[in-house]
């Protein structure tokens, strides 16, 4: 399981490598960038303890 400081340097990383590619034009759409990145985060958190759990695969 992810520590708390290793989740928050994920999203770090997710949101500069999206702000290179598309930076916001806005306060709004810097906080849904922020609140879709920690949503993907949480999604591969989850992905990868079913994972671990159950034998699930993404393929």
């Amino acid at each position: 399981m992810r520590t708390e400081a290793e989740i928050r340097e994920r999203i770090e990383e997710l949101e500069a490598e999206y702000d290179d590619y598309d930076p916001p034009s806005s306060e709004f759409e810097d906080a849904a960038e922020v609140a879709v990145l920690r949503a993907i985060e949480e999604l591969e958190w989850v992905l990868e303890e079913y994972d671990g759990a159950a034998g699930f695969t993404t393929s």
